[in-house]
């Protein structure tokens, strides 16, 4: 991660270089992250299937995937070894509920107004939302602090390692017979 240059000395052109970074650093890692949910439903869609299934992930929005992972893992008997592990599905269900979690944060990020005025002042710049939420209208904002940009980048990557051993141990269980007790 980019570390901001100065530390309580005011914001800086180098603090606005590292914010850019690491703006790009979480999406290329959101990025990656809806990867491996693709992967998750290619292995699940069966590799014979890869021609239609691309069509079927080009047509997905990430909750739609998020929403067919979790189905397709707790429904299909190709991955039902992992139905016998009530601690592996509890952890599941709440790498499942981070993804949630993380697309609305990605939203946000992305949908949001970026308020710079004062950085001429030595202050950080805001990212603003504005938004409807059961019919009212909802206005928050964060400081793009170092510490902002610190725990952005630290939760999505942890959330990227949790998903991709969700895949790994996947791959592993793919059409494995469930041990006996």
């Amino acid at each position: 991660m980019t570390k901001p240059s100065s530390l309580g000395a005011g914001w800086t052109d180098d603090d606005t270089e590292a914010l850019f970074a690491n703006i790009g650093r979480y999406f290329m890692i959101f990025q990656w992250i809806e990867g491996v949910l693709d992967k998750i439903l290619l292995l699940a869609w069966g590799h014979e299937n890869w021609i239609s299934s691309q069509s079927k992930l080009a047509n997905m929005t990430n909750q739609k995937k998020i929403d067919a992972v979790k189905s397709v893992i707790l429904t299909s008997s190709d991955f039902s070894r992992v139905h016998t592990r009530p601690e592996w599905l509890s952890h599941f269900n709440a790498v499942i509920d981070r993804l949630h979690s993380e697309r609305f944060r990605r939203n946000k990020i992305t949908h949001s107004q970026y308020l710079s005025e004062f950085v001429e002042a030595g202050v950080a710049p805001y990212i603003s939302n504005r938004r409807r939420s059961a019919g009212y209208a909802v206005f928050d904002q964060d400081q793009l602090n170092e510490e902002f940009q610190t725990s952005l980048i630290r939760e999505v990557s942890q959330l990227g390692m949790d998903v991709n051993f969700v895949y790994v141990q996947l791959i592993h269980d793919y059409q494995a017979v469930p041990s006996s007790p």
